[in-house]
């Protein structure tokens, strides 16, 4: 199973669709940054010039694309979520059965080899994909701003008491952002594996790429509209939703996998399921 995985994987990152996601995400990073930044820059200058009482130093940890939902390049990036993504190798499996690909890989290796490394690929490359501008936003913040943890009354944020690991926030702030970072990662890299058991029924493309996207809005939608936004993916993703627990975010990661895994693996496995055995 090396071999294939090597192989599955390196295909994952050398192709024009993971440069795309690439260049798309960081174009949020820059806007982001252009607009935010600057701003926060002058206000810490002014602070430490006049030191108002009740005013505080902004900094790294509360503004960088990840930190919150509060400004417009934030708000796109978690719309675009699965789309980043399923794009790098989302529609790989897809392509392989359509171009008999496949075939000629499963005439070297055994076919649990190839399901197997092909949802781990398709697995690193969307988690990768995804959290790649929430790394190079941060590092971007750090770079201009303290990188110190916020007072216990700092207002410059819009995470209450009641979200997640929000208290991590003010006693230690590096492992805050690296869950949430871990947590973003973890459920890019199950939305991208979505688009697998999608490919042995689509004939178009473009039905596997869009599915993990239709599952994040409307499984969010429904949470939300119906009251339980603890398990709405949207607000895990966020860091703002009220009363989500750890305990909810393994759950979501759980039924992700669940999804994902098992409907692609078994159908894999049955010879009358594709055409390739």
């Amino acid at each position: 199973m090396k071999g294939i995985f090597s192989a599955e994987l390196k295909r994952s990152f050398a192709n024009r669709s993971f440069l795309i996601s690439l260049i798309v995400s960081l174009i949020l990073v820059i806007w982001y940054a252009l607009y935010r930044l600057p701003f926060c820059v002058q206000h810490n200058y002014q602070f430490a010039k006049d030191m108002m009482m009740g005013n505080y130093f902004e900094i790294s940890y509360t503004n960088w694309l990840g930190s919150h939902n509060l400004y417009l390049p934030q708000s796109i990036y978690y719309f675009i979520f699965p789309f980043l993504a399923v794009l790098p190798f989302g529609g790989s499996f897809y392509s392989d059965i359509q171009s008999g690909t496949i075939k000629n890989v499963l005439i070297r290796t055994k076919k649990k080899s190839y399901l197997m490394a092909k949802y781990i690929s398709v697995f690193i490359s969307g988690g990768v994909s995804a959290v790649i501008p929430l790394v190079v936003s941060f590092l971007v913040s750090t770079a201009v701003l303290p990188t110190m943890s916020p007072e216990s009354t700092y207002y410059f944020t819009n995470i209450f008491s009641t979200c997640r690991w929000a208290d991590l926030l003010f006693t230690a702030p590096i492992l805050y952002t690296l869950l949430n970072i871990s947590v973003q990662f973890i459920f890019a890299g199950f939305l991208a594996c979505m688009s697998l058991s999608v490919s042995f029924y689509s004939s178009k493309l473009f039905l596997p790429l869009l599915y993990p996207f239709f599952i994040y809005i409307s499984f969010s939608l429904v949470c939300e509209l119906f009251g339980a936004e603890n398990y709405s993916m949207r607000y895990m993703l966020t860091n703002t939703g009220t009363d989500i627990s750890t305990a909810s975010v393994c759950l979501m990661a759980v039924l992700l996998f669940l999804l994902s895994f098992f409907p692609f693996f078994i159908m894999g496995l049955k010879k009358e399921a594709i055409q390739y055995a």
